[in-house]
């Protein structure tokens, strides 16, 4: 299986992992590597081979079944990643969009890592201050960017100043929504239609290829209406108001005109929304102890999985809005997750520098890890590099010795006449 991660760094880095090699089974090939490193060291006090005790030492620092490179970027707290997606560029060539700390937005080609693009947001990085729903603002950030078929980018940033460009540098749709935006998603089909929501901004689905903005060249109020904005859930039990803070969403269903969308809140709720039947959820639960900033639908099972702020990463059944388990060993929040082509197994990185790899379903229990070094901000699946099931790679492995064994000849396979000892008459 192959992964790609962005960082706070400004790196991309590849991760194949060996799916044969387990979590255990690695583990346990690193404590015999720590004892042999501990010995090669004494080794080398003592004086009496120091080449081979820096040899063994080299090997022991080798993870088996992990292989780590990068794919693009230098260290550079400007050039850090805050979103990446994945993308066909040209229709022919792999690559990933990126946006940076800078504001640049770039295409980099996923075999060589080359820049194929580069389009750099105006003022970016320009320090300022706006006090909103209480909270100062003082830079800005991507909160999403996508490009679903290649020929436009979507990028949109917490203050709410949403970018819809062609690739060709062709007219830009631009508009502004409100600020303290906290995240943004493109449809999977549809690349121009995208959801947005954040603090005390409802959830609203929007037509970049219909919304008429004021302006081509700097950031207005749409005039036109948005495809679908959903309602405030009524007042407590007090008849107070229910603040609104809405941390992510997906895209439930491929239907863009009249769309099935969950979101997360950071005040624990995951709720449904259908554009076709009201402006209300249509499911509300209330999930976690802690505020959600993470959600992950299954686009194989109705299963939906969700990140808090403090590392805990849990399994939901959208059928009957039930958590049924979680995921141990994080130590730090998430900050990204994917899921398999085949929904079986998910990966989530984060602040504590490692991806972990999931069993989906069953005992959930962690499957791979790989130490990234850097804060992780996004990670891709590489879903083109398919892996083999336990029962493909068995019967790999059968096939691959019938076919190495020695092939008799004819000769060979004649049974010989056997001698028999005669005893004397």
């Amino acid at each position: 299986m192959r992964f790609f991660t962005s960082d706070e760094s400004g790196l991309i880095k590849g991760i194949d992992i060996d799916a044969k090699v387990s979590l255990l089974e690695a583990q346990s090939r690193a404590a015999k590597r720590a004892r042999a490193d501990a010995k090669a060291k004494t080794v080398a006090k003592s004086g009496k081979a120091g080449a081979a005790a820096t040899a063994e030492t080299a090997q022991s620092t080798k993870l088996d079944g992990i292989d780590m490179w990068t794919v693009s970027g230098t260290v550079s707290r400007a050039q850090g990643i805050q979103q990446m997606s994945s993308i066909k560029w040209e229709t022919d060539t792999d690559a990933f969009v990126v946006g940076r700390n800078n504001g640049d937005v770039e295409v980099l080609s996923r075999d060589t890592g080359q820049s194929l693009y580069r389009f750099s947001e105006a003022n970016f990085a320009d320090k300022f201050s706006i006090k909103h729903n209480g909270r100062f603002i003082t830079e800005r950030r991507y909160v999403g960017l996508g490009s679903g078929d290649g020929s436009h980018f979507l990028t949109c940033t917490n203050m709410g100043e949403i970018r819809y460009q062609s690739f060709t540098g062709d007219a830009a749709t631009l508009m502004k929504v409100s600020a303290d935006t906290y995240r943004m998603r493109m449809h999977q089909k549809r690349p121009s239609i995208f959801a947005v929501g954040g603090r005390e901004q409802e959830l609203t689905v929007w037509d970049a290829d219909t919304v008429e903005s004021g302006s081509q060249s700097e950031y207005t109020k749409p005039k036109s209406a948005p495809l679908f904005k959903s309602k405030n859930v009524g007042n407590d039990s007090l008849d107070l108001r229910m603040p609104v803070w809405i941390t992510d969403m997906q895209f439930m269903d491929d239907n863009a005109s009249t769309p099935l969308v969950a979101v997360s809140t950071g005040h624990r709720q995951i709720r449904i929304y259908d554009a076709k039947a009201q402006q209300r959820p249509v499911l509300d639960w209330e999930v976690s102890k802690h505020p959600i900033y993470h959600i992950l639908a299954s686009h194989v099972r109705p299963e939906m999985f969700f990140a808090d702020n403090m590392g805990n990463v849990q399994q939901l059944d959208t059928r009957m809005g039930r958590v049924v388990g979680g995921y141990k060993g994080i130590s730090g929040a998430v900050k990204a997750m994917a899921i398999s082509e085949d929904g079986s197994m998910i990966a989530a990185a984060g602040l504590d520098r490692f991806l972990r790899v999931y069993e989906a379903g069953g005992m959930r229990r962690a499957l791979h890890r790989a130490y990234i070094k850097q804060r992780v901000s996004q990670v891709v699946w590489d879903w083109e590099r398919r892996d083999l099931s336990t029962e493909e790679i068995e019967q790999k492995e059968a096939e691959d010795i019938w076919q190495n064994m020695d092939v008799l000849s004819q000769e060979s396979s004649e049974k010989r006449p056997s001698k028999r000892k005669v005893a004397a008459a």
